[in-house]
């Protein structure tokens, strides 16, 4: 047991990591009857409701990542909670307890690479907010397979505070943040094995690929300075590949949206098998 998390050993050489007796411990809150939907919370429940958040932060920051996204929206709403916001965050917690996940760390070999998915949503949010989200894996190295073999290591699902004013805008900026975080494990993983890790970069925002292998610029200066900052990288040899992946093989994308089903995700972790991560050659091909 380590910080409220239990590593058990998986199979042969796997490690599984959950936090079982954490989601016993968790409650639903009660709900006032004839109360409308848009009322704020009274002192006593919106105490009650700021408790019950906090306890889902400690889960979906640690293996709970199929809630992210509606952790982020609720965690914007707990300034001036509604009933409303009360019944989403009733919801979560149910979804915690019929549906609780598990992390699972495979036995990988070869040189291991830092495989990213960024992803964004244009004002999707109930306010009108855009999302973004980033999945990161540890994986095998490429071969002829269009899928790999990986661990999840990082997630998250964050409103983007800045303003963006396309879609195209808030992936490339969801891109950026997530390449900073590969770097960051990139550098964590040489501190640990003495090797240097690959970054590769995995997005269904096709244009943002074509867009690296471009001299295009656009008008907006804040773009231009994030598409000077992304081609520089990814001809300069520190993001080593770039590649575009289907919709259904976005990782990242149920982290920015609430339509979007984790299936995918908590597939590719359960199995250790990221599909279609390897689909189109070396960007540099």
């Amino acid at each position: 047991m380590f910080c409220g998390q239990r590593v058990i050993k998986h199979g042969k050489h796997g490690i599984c990591v959950h936090q079982d007796v954490a989601i016993d411990d968790l409650t639903e809150s009660l709900v006032p009857k004839g109360v409308p939907d848009d009322a704020p919370l009274t002192p006593e429940f919106h105490t009650e409701y700021r408790s019950i958040l906090g306890k889902l932060n400690w889960l979906q920051g640690r293996t709970q990542f199929h809630i992210s996204y509606a952790f982020s929206r609720l965690a914007s709403a707990s300034s001036k909670p509604t009933i409303k916001d009360l019944k989403e965050l009733n919801k979560t917690v149910r979804l915690v307890k019929t549906r609780p996940q598990r992390l699972y760390y495979w036995p990988l070999t070869g040189a291991l690479r830092i495989l990213a998915y960024p992803d964004a949503s244009y004002r999707n949010n109930s306010d009108c907010s855009s999302q973004r989200g980033q999945c990161i894996f540890l994986a095998e190295p490429r071969s002829t397979n269009k899928s790999t073999r990986g661990s999840l290591v990082d997630y998250e699902s964050h409103k983007i505070k800045r303003t963006v004013l396309s879609t195209t805008v808030a992936e490339l900026y969801a891109f950026m943040k997530t390449f900073g975080s590969a770097q960051f494990y990139r550098g964590l993983w040489m501190d640990l094995t003495s090797a240097t890790a690959e970054i590769h970069m995995r997005t269904d925002a096709n244009n943002l690929v074509t867009t690296a292998s471009t001299t295009h610029l656009p008008e907006q200066k804040e773009t231009i300075h994030m598409i000077q900052m992304m081609r520089q990288e990814a001809c300069s040899g520190s993001m080593d590949d770039l590649a575009h992946v289907v919709t259904k093989d976005m990782m990242a994308d149920p982290l920015t949206k609430s339509s979007a089903p984790p299936d995918a995700l908590i597939q590719a972790v359960t199995t250790g098998n990221i599909p279609g991560s390897d689909c189109n050659p070396l960007f540099r091909k």
